[in-house]
């Protein structure tokens, strides 16, 4: 085996150095496949890291220094099934992008050697990878692995079926007849409860001892005890139950690290109190899968059935030690903490920034994501705990007078369209690693104007009625002309019998109002979203039509507008008479754009999956609609509006951007993104920003330009801890990598000329910090205890407050530009952005759990509509 550059621990800021892909060849309509790269893209993530671990199956298991081998490989089961699975594997080698400094994201798991995988007859030669936890040096034992994924009897020709309960069962040996497992034990600890003839492998969540065998306590289950969906279940597991090969041998897998935070059945990255308090790593499991079970039986095409880790089968595994960041605090405890809140969009440059800037006296910059109306109420108040810096794309409007503020450019990043697209080829199955879509495009798929986004109009069974204004009836996007146009080789998807919306936010945010700028950029489709039907007949959804979406200025929000509440009228066990589906239900909402992007990393899709009788309806009533699970292999569609820095995190490729003829497509990039900054204007206000409508030359047309708005009626101490993060922003913090404190995946280095602007922004601050105390009367916010309290150092979102008392112009030294946007920009009265609020951004320095406390204080005093809305996001996410 080899190792790539130095194995010093990586302390890297959530990002993942990537390929993504799930099958067994890349597919690029418009252009060259592409490939991992020998260092990391600073926009899509792609490439490899010095922390790059390959294994060779050859060698053996390796420990945990991923050098030095624990066991070499040797026999276990029978002859026949050793020498076929040798046969096989025995030049596979792995290789795995990143193995430190690891929190939730993506990583690429690429292999060459492998044995080619037919998906159309599906006799065996698969991979499957699964996150395990095992403090020994010499690797995990089965029994401390996550998986709950699908098994490849989901697959189109399997005879079907979620296999969360029956994939770590297995036929006893002997006398049970064929596809049992010789060298696996008989005793008490591998018994199945409800099946004498059959072993299972239980889940002991880390440091309980507990064994879990089944989740349906009917089959056998003790009602006082966990069960495996309290720790992971088909939506939330990370497992990848095939991992296919192309027919040279080779594949890649994006795979979904999770820490104990998401994970906390492994608790990767905990502190571990027996271990010193240092994070507890965890392991990558590849199991090599043959077409022999471990008697020498034949699978008899319905795939590798008994678990991956039996004996035998866990023998023939591959590992790799995974090393993570801490989930909980690493910055002093004595620091103080600054607040500082704003657009999403700078979540993952915080968390890479923060340990860096908290080191040596330095404060604690401790991030929010919060509502662009929230920005504006947290700068205008003089509570304490208040935030004194916003990060936004626009002005910062206030609805009545505000304190002056000071901008100052920290980011240049870019908006994205994330996927996740599976097509099948003869006999393999491939992702799709580049589309395109147009204004058009996405603008008929968030109007739910296709046949398919209507709650029940993709399938049958039920009682939706075709509305009078489909004209041109098309199931889904890929139906479109247009579609067909641009992405000829996604034209046919296999199964796609759901909805192919895209997965949105609910939240009216400035991040929204530039997608809806860039479909608005172009005047067909304005025109096509007042009414004028396209070249095929196709018209707007009548219900959206009246949103008037398509006259300026960009609205700043996704409704779901169509009324359609269908009753399905089959299923075991059959809905009660009176229940039916919404759009909401439908075509749920993303709690964030990370949450978003999330679930396109997993395959998860819309839709319903039926009647669960045990599901909670958003009032809190026993019976709702359950959750599809996630796609298998060969089915899977989806995909997100997210941002760059999130969809590089995950390993996702995203969509290029491009006029609704087809000309003129645009990939999110270095160049493409430095363009558009090099055309951009500034505005009333003195922000650049980029015009969807006129980029410049090979531009990005969602380039975002992000500032960090600065309140200067601070107390002196405040703003010259914010001319500190001025400085490493327009410093050491625009070096791209994935080391701590440096400029992550999805962000373009700052041009010259806008760090110039930082830095004497910076220098205003300090001028104005040496002139006196500050013009406002009321505290700071700044506290001390930097680690375990919550993102807003204690303090909720304001309600209100005295009125804020702004400083005097005169007391503005000259360097810094000062902002005071009228009345008339106020943001609308909305409410604040409850989705995103709760589901908090935190940086490094933070406990895990620490913005669940505010989230439910603000579920409290919501609308109800709201309220119901956001009950039944949570409950289909």
């Amino acid at each position: 085996m080899t190792r790539r550059g130095s194995i010093r621990r990586r302390v890297a800021a959530g990002v993942a150095a990537l390929v993504a892909a799930t099958a067994l060849a890349v597919v690029d309509p418009l252009g060259p496949d592409r490939q991992a790269e020998a260092a990391i893209d600073p926009i899509s993530g792609f490439g490899g890291t010095d922390s790059a671990v390959t294994v060779k199956w050859s060698d053996g298991i390796t420990r945990s220094d991923n050098q030095t081998i624990a066991t070499p490989r040797q026999k276990s089961g029978a002859d026949a099934f050793y020498e076929d699975l040798r046969a096989r594997y025995k030049d596979l080698t792995v290789t795995v992008s990143q193995t430190e400094g690891l929190t939730h994201q993506g990583v690429q798991v690429a292999w060459t050697g492998g044995a080619p995988t037919d998906v159309s007859f599906l006799s065996g030669n698969y991979l499957q990878i699964m996150q395990c936890y095992g403090d020994a040096p010499t690797g995990p034992d089965p029994e401390g692995c996550q998986w709950g994924g699908f098994g490849v009897s989901s697959l189109p020709e399997g005879p079907g079926g979620n296999k969360l309960q029956d994939e770590r069962r297995g036929t006893k040996c002997p006398g049970f007849g064929n596809g049992c497992d010789p060298a696996e034990p008989t005793g008490p600890d591998h018994d199945n409860p409800s099946d004498a003839s059959q072993y299972y492998v239980p889940f002991i969540p880390v440091d309980t001892g507990e064994k879990i065998y089944l989740d349906d306590i009917s089959e056998g289950g003790d009602p006082t005890k966990p069960t495996l969906g309290t720790y992971f279940q088909s939506q939330s597991t990370n497992e990848v139950p095939v991992a296919a090969t192309s027919t040279d041998g080779t594949g890649q897998v994006s795979f979904e690290v999770q820490t104990g935070r998401e994970a906390t059945g492994l608790g990767c990255g905990d502190r571990d109190t027996e271990g010193g308090g240092a994070p507890r790593g965890c392991w990558l499991v590849i199991v090599p899968r043959g077409q022999l079970s471990p008697d020498a039986s034949s699978q008899n095409r319905q795939g590798v059935s008994e678990s991956p880790l039996s004996a035998s089968n866990w023998a023939q595994r591959l590992q790799v030690h995974l090393d993570f960041l801490p989930t909980s605090n690493i910055c002093p405890q004595d620091t103080v903490q600054r607040p500082v809140i704003g657009t999403e969009l700078v979540a993952n440059m915080m968390t890479s920034w923060q340990p860096a800037l908290c080191q040596n006296g330095g404060a604690v910059y401790s991030f929010t994501h919060t509502a662009d109306a929230t920005n504006a109420v947290q700068l205008a108040s003089n509570l304490p705990g208040s935030a004194g810096l916003a990060f936004t794309t626009k002005p910062i409007a206030f609805a009545d007078q505000g304190p002056p503020l000071v901008y100052a450019p920290v980011a240049v990043t870019g908006i994205t369209f994330a996927f996740r697209i599976d097509v099948r080829k003869g006999s393999e199955t491939q992702q799709v690693q580049r589309i395109g879509v147009g204004p058009e495009l996405v603008a008929k798929a968030l109007t739910q104007s296709y046949r398919g986004d209507l709650p029940g109009g993709a399938s049958s069974g039920n009682d939706f009625v075709q509305p009078e204004w489909m004209k041109a009836v098309r199931l889904t996007i890929v139906d479109d002309p247009r579609w067909k146009a641009l992405n000829p080789e996604v034209a046919t998807l296999s199964n796609a019998v759901i909805t192919l919306a895209p997965m949105t936010t609910a939240d009216q945010s400035a991040v929204n109002q530039a997608v809806w700028g860039w479909i608005q950029s172009e005047p067909g489709t304005r025109s096509w979203l007042g009414g004028t039907a396209d070249a095929g007949g196709m018209v707007v959804n009548p219900n959206y039509q009246a949103l008037k979406l398509g006259d300026p200025p960009p609205g700043s929000s996704y409704p779901r507008a169509d009324p359609t509440c269908t009753h399905i009228t089959s299923g075991n066990p059959a809905p009660p008479a009176d229940a039916c589906f919404t759009s909401v239900d439908y075509v749920p909402y993303a709690l964030n754009l990370e949450d978003a992007a999330v679930h396109v990393q997993r395959g998860n899709t819309h839709g319903t999956a039926g009647w669960d009788p045990n599901g909670l309806s958003p009032e809190g009533n026993a019976g709702w609609w359950a959750k599809p699970a996630p796609r298998a292999l060969g089915q899977r569609f989806s995909w997100a509006i997210t941002a760059a820095s999130v969809s590089a995190r995950y390993g996702l490729p995203t969509a290029n951007l491009c006029s609704s003829d087809g000309a003129g497509c645009v990939a999110p990039s270095a160049a493409s993104l430095t363009a558009a900054v090099a055309a951009a204007k500034a505005d009333s206000a003195g922000l650049l920003r980029v015009d969807p409508a006129a980029p410049g030359a090979g531009g990005y047309p969602l380039t975002q330009i992000v500032y960090a708005a600065v309140r200067t009626n601070q107390d002196p101490a405040a703003l010259r801890d914010t001319a500190a993060l001025l400085d490493y922003a327009a410093g050491a913090g625009q070096t791209s990598g994935v080391e701590v404190g440096q400029l992550p995946p999805g962000y373009l280095p700052l041009p010259a000329d806008l760090r110039a602007k930082t830095r004497a922004t910076a220098q205003t601050l300090r001028e104005i910090a040496a002139a006196g105390p500050s013009p406002s009367p009321s505290p700071s916010g700044g506290q001390t205890g930097g680690g375990d309290s919550d993102a807003n150092g204690g303090a909720g979102v304001p309600n209100g407050g005295a009125s804020p008392v702004p400083a005097s112009p005169s007391a503005v030294p000259s360097g810094g530009t000062v902002s005071q946007p009228p009345a008339g920009l106020a943001a609308g009265s909305t409410p604040d952005d409850a989705l995103g609020i709760i589901r908090w951004v935190l940086v490094a320095a933070l406990v895990a759990g620490a913005g669940g406390s505010l989230g439910g204080v603000l579920l409290r005093h919501l609308p109800p509509a709201l309220n119901r809305l956001l009950r039944r996001t949570r409950r289909a996410n």
